[in-house]
């Protein structure tokens, strides 16, 4: 009953927002024609964006709530909106007069999304759900680096302790949206601290021992406990 009520929410909810786009592209039009003769001399009249909306998943389950989704315009970033907690998304994408027929592509969470389509000036695309790839862990397994300061100070990626920093990460981190952007957040700001400590043996070592270590094995110890929440 609680999933038939969600599920109501969102459909009321889409259909209001629907109806705001709707009226913005509405507003939107009787402004170029409001402008239009300033651009008949060269017969290029203001274009509407093209607005998309749908869920955001990968293979193995939905996105986190607030994973960035980007819109690009044959490669150029035009827009970028959050996933909500019901693993929606909807953004609209500007385009100019010669835009028609462009490539519009998605990122989510930096991941390619497997999605395109053809941008249109004025069009609605409520219906255009996302996907990205999954591997059977998580979408964050396909950024260029994985567990990197973990990676830079044991110097392999393959070690035992970093499957289960894994494991914790997938299970655990990425089950709730506090958690998803703390990885995200990880993400963004190690690859220069990983670079700093695999150049230097003994900040690998420090690294490692006064705070990796302790870490794995509270996780080891609380295994049982959190492997429950998956």
């Amino acid at each position: 009953m609680k999933q038939q009520i969600t599920e109501s929410n969102w459909k009321g909810r889409r259909a209001g927002r629907l109806v705001g786009v709707l009226g913005l592209l509405l507003a939107l039009v009787l402004l170029a024609g409001l402008v239009a003769p300033a651009y008949a001399q060269d017969d290029m009249p203001p274009q509407l964006p093209h607005y998309f909306a749908g869920t955001v998943s990968t293979s193995t389950g939905p996105v986190g709530e607030g994973t960035a989704v980007e819109a690009f315009l044959d490669g150029v970033e035009k827009a970028e909106t959050t996933v909500t907690a019901q693993s929606t998304y909807e953004v609209l994408v500007p385009g100019e007069y010669g835009d028609d027929g462009k490539t519009v592509s998605f990122t989510v969470g930096g991941v390619q999304a497997s999605q395109t389509a053809t941008w249109t000036s004025g069009e609605i695309d409520d219906n255009f759900d996302l996907t990205i790839a999954s591997s059977g862990g998580s979408w964050l397994d396909f950024l260029p680096f994985n567990c990197f300061i973990a990676t830079a100070a044991y110097g392999t990626d393959t070690a035992e302790e970093i499957n289960l920093l894994r494991g914790f990460r997938d299970v655990v981190l990425l089950a709730n949206g506090l958690g998803t952007e703390f990885v995200s957040l990880y993400y963004e700001i190690s690859p220069p601290v990983a670079e700093v400590i695999s150049q230097h043996d003994f900040l690998r070592t420090a690294v490692r021992v006064g705070f990796i270590d302790p870490i794995v094995a509270i996780l080891n110890w609380s295994h049982a406990l959190w492997l429950e929440t998956d």
